[in-house]
């Protein structure tokens, strides 16, 4: 069977910079989107792949008083991607889990993560599948969102045979 386009959908948390939403250990919920997949059933039911990409910016806090020690370790940016789940994370089943270490006086760039995952028959069956994109922080210094947080995702079905 040919391949089949199923969906495509776009999730923006912010689509500037300039931002100022601080980070920390409880992940911050920067990406969600649904994924149509019924036109898959039946025929390709166990045949539906979905390509997932996502973007952030972080920056440095700015510090409340200025000192001259350096913090005596990184700071992890960690970059999650859920199948499922409510909206909060750890509910879905982990596609992704990015880590990035963060030295005090390293350049930032924007964050790219992609990921690829074929969904069981049974969440096809659903009609509609969700995927959400985190961020979180932990370590000695603190980071904020500062520019754009989006989330990209396209479903097909088929095979090429």
């Amino acid at each position: 069977m040919s391949i089949q386009f199923l969906d495509s959908r776009i999730s923006i948390h912010r689509d500037d910079f300039g931002g100022s939403q601080p980070l920390s250990t409880l992940p911050i919920l920067v990406g969600d989107i649904g994924l149509q997949v019924l036109a898959a059933i039946p025929a390709n039911t166990s045949n539906v792949r979905v390509s997932l990409s996502g973007t952030v910016v972080v920056d440095f806090a700015p510090p409340v008083e200025p000192t001259l020690e350096l913090p005596p370790g990184p700071t992890v940016i960690t970059v999650t991607v859920e199948r499922g789940g409510d909206g909060t994370a750890g509910t879905g089943v982990t596609i992704l889990n990015e880590q990035f270490n963060i030295r005090v006086f390293s350049a930032l760039f924007p964050i790219s993560v992609t990921a690829a995952d074929f969904p069981p028959a049974a969440d096809v069956l659903a009609q509609e599948i969700r995927y959400t994109m985190f961020v979180a922080t932990d370590g000695f210094f603190d980071l904020i969102l500062t520019g754009p947080a989006v989330f990209n995702g396209i479903a097909a079905a088929g095979t090429t045979t």
